[in-house]
């Protein structure tokens, strides 16, 4: 049976690898236009909206502010989650910075020894989703001309991944009594020193999200111009799936910003955007597999949770534009650019004042530890 599998996992591969280059030798205009669709991405919506969260989720950790605010949230980590306090600050930046930025915490976290890896991955089914700077102001805003609507896409979003942490949690069986702050194996850094290492860490994290995001652009613009996705359309249309979700059903399953952006244009439900942005494609998959470094944890069962994830969000999503009917029909064809909305909205503003205060806190807790020195 390995043998066999083993066998069958090197075809497929060989597959893969001789049709991506067939593509890139017969359209070599369509892979050139794709890359370049996905840099401008990059530049204009991706690097803005998710590179300071990923400095501040590995800053946290590395500067020891995950474990002075443990203190304030040992109690939800610990009754909702059944993890160590120290995880809240990473399971709030991961659900409010996007889908990257929680497994850069988590990562940061194993690497500090606050947690064991088989925490990390319990803690990866849920804090891996979407932020608000993404769906409220690039899919709500952009795309569908509604930031309420994309407050409610957020909102499922959110509550899907709590709901998701309270299962994984019963299920380990795990018990966190009393404080789970515990001494640290490797000391906190100090601020200037945590800021540089946090930096240099997410820049690397960041080339390895943009390199993936020119790469899936780039498929995607040749199954496209090739005429892969008009059959993949033309079978789903044959088994009955309408088709504002069959247009969009490759790209969605690849990758979400385009994705998102192809159901926009068809039509889709706004219930199928919620799952586009609860499973994240296979892109962000990547993404989040190469922002982990070393950490061992199963695909397997984090694309099932990535599946359950788009499942759940809409179900949730179904429900609430069934009570705000006049949200979801503002949806219409997209017709222009998208434009993020980052230094100017509400969102960005909350952030930014989280940011001031766990820096302040940072300082406050410095200054009280000179003090009992010099005492």
């Amino acid at each position: 049976m390995t043998s066999l599998k083993n066998i069958l996992s090197t075809c497929f591969t060989t597959a893969c690898t001789l049709a991506a280059a067939c593509g890139i030798l017969l359209l070599p205009a369509s892979a050139a236009g794709g890359a370049g669709t996905g840099l401008s991405f990059c530049a204009n919506i991706l690097i803005p909206s998710l590179f300071p969260f990923m400095v501040l989720s590995s800053f946290v950790v590395k500067s020891g502010l995950s474990s002075r605010l443990s203190v304030l949230l040992d109690p939800v980590t610990r009754r909702l989650f059944r993890l160590p306090g120290c995880t809240g600050a990473t399971i709030v930046i991961g659900l409010v910075g996007g889908y990257p930025t929680g497994a850069r915490g988590i990562q940061s976290l194993i690497d500090q020894k606050e947690i064991t890896p088989k925490q990390g991955e319990r803690m990866l089914s849920f804090c891996v989703g979407a932020g608000p700077a993404f769906v409220i102001s690039v899919v709500g805003a952009g795309l569908l001309g509604s930031p309420t609507a994309g407050v409610i896409l957020f909102a499922s979003q959110a509550v899907t991944a709590v709901l998701i942490g309270v299962f994984t949690g019963v299920l380990s069986g795990e018990t966190i009594h009393g404080s789970s702050k515990r001494p640290l194996e490797k000391k906190p850094l100090n601020i200037a020193n945590a800021l540089v290492e946090s930096t240099s860490d997410s820049t690397r994290g960041m080339l390895n999200m943009c390199a993936f995001v020119v790469l899936f652009s780039a498929v995607l613009t040749m199954m496209k111009d090739s005429g892969v996705s008009s059959a993949v359309t033309q079978c789903l249309l044959s088994l009955g799936v309408p088709r504002s979700i069959a247009d969009s059903v490759l790209s969605v399953l690849l990758e979400v910003t385009g994705g998102c952006t192809q159901a926009a244009k068809s039509g889709a439900s706004p219930a199928f955007l919620s799952f586009a942005l609860g499973w994240a494609g296979i892109c962000v998959h990547f993404q989040i597999s190469a922002s982990l470094g070393g950490l061992r944890f199963s695909r397997i069962k984090f694309t099932l949770f990535r599946l359950l994830h788009g499942i759940l969000s809409a179900l949730l999503a179904g429900i609430s534009f069934h009570f705000f009917p006049e949200t979801a029909e503002v949806f219409s064809t997209v017709s222009h650019p998208i434009q993020p909305m980052m230094a100017a909205d509400l969102t960005g503003s909350l952030m930014l004042l989280a940011v001031c205060a766990m820096f302040l806190l940072t300082l406050s807790a410095k200054n009280v530890d000179f003090r009992k020195k010099k005492c």
